[in-house]
């Protein structure tokens, strides 16, 4: 029973990120010195109050993902954690009550605060950044809790010089052909974001998402391994003037943790 639970939690935590017109934030931290103390403090402190938040209404759902680095080591000049926390409105994310971090003396014991400011000695936070998107089109294939348990996280971003277009291509176009061949691919899910802060020519103004259960997976989607019924819809695609820089920069990530509203 603890087992399933702790699966529909990570299910449904995911799931609500992705609703359609859901407000997400991104909040992207280098964190240096006791990573395993900072990550008890998020996956299991943190993890804890933002539930206690979820179950409330004050937010949809928080989750804790982790860069995937291949080499195993830190660059000191990237991220290595993101957090991502759900609302269902621009408004919800203005209010007081989306920091929910501030309940933690409300909802954690005296033990689990002593424990959790001893962690927090351990580790500095050296930089972070917050965007914040909302998600246009989304699609999710499995049923089964298990096949987003670990899930790997592949974020786009781009600055095309037709914003309103690339959103529409890729709800008209691309949408449909993950939605009919996604699962092929193994792939567990799918979406687009509109930005919405901040903006600016230095930063993207959309990004999509792709999630599979394995980096094997994403890495022979990245390679365009598909089998022979697959046919990417490329020759009815005006991407080329869309978005003729293509993605400037893709980042990949692996969940770790969430909480969401039942």
């Amino acid at each position: 029973m603890k087992k399933l639970f702790f699966l529909l939690t990570v299910l449904f935590s995911l799931m609500i990120n992705a609703q359609e017109g859901a407000i997400i934030t991104m909040h992207a931290a280098l964190v240096e010195g006791d990573l395993n103390a900072f990550e008890k403090v998020e996956s299991v402190y943190m993890k804890k109050v933002a539930q206690h938040a979820a179950d409330r209404g004050d937010i949809l759902a928080w989750n804790l993902l982790k860069a995937v680095r291949l080499d195993g080591v830190n660059d000191e000049e990237q991220f290595n954690y993101m957090f991502v926390q759900s609302n269902k409105s621009v408004l919800d994310i203005l209010d007081p009550k989306n920091m929910f971090w501030n309940l933690a003396e409300d909802v954690l014991s005296a033990e689990e605060l002593s424990d959790l400011n001893n962690l927090r000695s351990k580790y500095t936070w050296t930089k972070d950044i917050h965007v914040v998107y909302r998600i246009e089109s989304g699609l999710w294939f499995p049923s089964d809790p298990d096949a987003y348990k670990d899930a790997v996280i592949q974020f786009n971003f781009a600055k095309p010089k037709d914003k309103t277009g690339f959103l529409a291509e890729n709800s008209s176009l691309w949408k449909p052909f993950f939605a009919a061949n996604g699962p092929k691919m193994n792939m567990l899910s799918w979406g687009t974001g509109n930005k919405i802060h901040p903006t600016g020519d230095e930063w993207a103004s959309v990004m999509t998402w792709d999630m599979f259960s394995s980096l094997a997976d994403l890495f022979n989607y990245r390679l365009g391994d598909f089998s022979d019924n697959i046919e990417p819809p490329v020759r009815e695609s005006n991407m080329n003037d869309i978005n003729p820089g293509g993605f400037y920069q893709v980042a990949t990530w692996r969940w770790m943790a969430g909480a969401s509203a039942n």
